[in-house]
């Protein structure tokens, strides 16, 4: 849904247009399928990006931000490298390196401007994909029956409902840009009134189904947030009849599905009101985490997420600055509850901090900031669609808000939609520099005169 004023034109055969097409989807799949087929394909789309990039006449400069991805990259490689060869025969890191992809972001992002004009055509493709696996694989009888099903195809029942509520919020923000948008592509516009809700319902059904607390948490934070963003697109009257006509509709579903709610969640609350409690009345922090730990009455899975970050906070406090790096795995083994069963920790803020410590903290923040911003400039310059800005804030919020009990960041779907909204970002902040493509017209004649098919010309930017 990139606006079409791009900054330079592309030339390739139709043959590289599928098959690019066909990458950007993969690189999309693990929202829908988990595997690791996302990391060819962004490497296949970075190959692309390479060749066209090294064709062009006037090639974009990178900036602070590209400079940034790429440094912190390197340094996470070269830091793994020499902790890797320091200690041989130990125990090194656990998907370490996976925190080095900003340095693919930059040109993954060149990569995306080659395929903006396709956009729109590989929403709706995603989409449907979305729509046959959600009606295929959940088992919605069992659901109904009080079972715990895995939603999508996923290795287990939190990865699809974390996926399940990604989905929610695109497909909200999808029906809503062509719900606002008098000019938008009307056959498009029909197949997502159509496609939309369902996979909305869908999602919402299965995310009930696959039982996973820490999602539910997640959803019922996030989506107040999105009716309130959502109000802005209807007026007053208009606004007001859907809001209430959804919250009805949620509150019905949420009464008639009570029991289940309270069965799967109530032990949990029960067990954290309990702990905060005791610290609110001037109790020692460790003393009642380790009570609650201790408790017979806490859930197995809070017993194992406490367990994880009272580890998780002591390799951290060990060496806050600059964490660990690929030797935390070591200093793991020597934590107060080093036999739990996992070293995934459960945690995406701890995952970095336990590694990186404060100081990768920050740096991760501010790439994530920059990229966040260069959307929300894009918005604000009239190159994206309101809708695409706020798909991308509030899916990035949900899954912020997920990773606070799960490390989805180091999971494939985690991975690929870091890859995948980065690329989009530094698309679009390559168009927010008209600067990077001064001369460029003087060059893009000599590349049509040499009719090549796969050339690409870029014409000045508007002032």
């Amino acid at each position: 849904m990139i606006r079409t004023n791009e900054p330079y034109d592309h030339r390739m055969g139709r043959l590289l247009t599928v098959l690019g097409c066909l990458l950007w989807l993969v690189l999309a799949s693990p929202t829908l399928i988990e595997s690791d087929a996302y990391r060819y394909a962004a490497a296949m789309l970075m190959l692309i990006g390479f060749y066209f990039f090294w064709r062009m006449p006037v090639r974009p400069r990178m900036d602070w931000l590209a400079w940034l991805c790429v440094g912190w990259g390197l340094f996470v490689l070269g830091r793994f490298a020499f902790i890797y060869e320091a200690t041989p025969g130990h125990d090194v890191g656990a998907s370490d390196w996976l925190f080095a992809f900003p340095l693919f972001f930059p040109a993954l992002g060149f990569a995306f401007s080659l395929y903006e004009r396709q956009s729109e055509r590989l929403i709706a493709a995603f989409f449907s994909a979305a729509l046959v696996l959600l009606a295929v694989t959940t088992g919605y009888v069992r659901i109904f029956n009080g079972e715990t099903v895995r939603p999508l195809i996923m290795n287990n029942q939190i990865h699809g409902a974390v996926a399940c509520g990604l989905l929610t919020t695109w497909a909200a923000f999808w029906l809503l840009h062509y719900l606002t948008t008098p000019s938008a592509n009307r056959a498009f516009a029909r197949f997502s009134y159509v496609v939309a809700p369902l996979v909305i319902a869908l999602c919402l059904i299965a995310i009930y189904g696959a039982k996973s607390k820490g999602v539910w948490l997640a959803l019922s934070v996030t989506l107040p947030v999105l009716a309130a963003v959502a109000l802005g697109y209807f007026r007053h009257a208009k606004a007001a009849f859907v809001l209430v006509t959804l919250f009805v509709l949620l509150c019905g579903g949420l009464y008639a599905v009570r029991h289940n709610l309270s069965a799967t969640a109530g032990p949990t609350i029960a067990a954290t009101v309990s702990m905060v409690g005791q610290i609110a009345s001037g109790g020692a922090v460790d003393s009642a985490v380790s009570g609650t730990i201790d408790a017979d009455n806490t859930p197995i899975s809070m017993d194992e997420r406490l367990q994880l970050w009272s580890n998780g906070l002591q390799v951290f406090s060990s060496a806050p600055v600059f964490g660990w790096g690929n030797e935390w795995l070591e200093r793991w083994h020597q934590t107060r509850y080093a036999n739990v069963q996992y070293t995934l920790l459960h945690n995406g803020y701890l995952e970095i901090l336990v590694r990186f410590g404060l100081f990768g903290a920050i740096v991760m923040s501010v790439i994530l900031a920059g990229l966040i911003a260069s959307v929300w400039r894009a918005w604000r310059a009239n190159l994206i669609p309101r809708a695409a800005f706020h798909a991308y804030a509030v899916s990035l919020f949900f899954f912020a808000l997920t990773i606070l009990t799960n490390s989805n960041n180091r999971l494939a779907i985690g991975e690929s939609l870091a890859l995948g909204s980065a690329a989009f970002a530094c698309a679009l902040r390559v168009r927010l520099k008209p600067v990077a493509y001064r001369g460029a017209s003087e060059s893009s004649s000599a590349i049509e005169s040499s009719q090549d098919a796969n050339a690409i010309t870029m014409a000045p930017s508007k002032p």
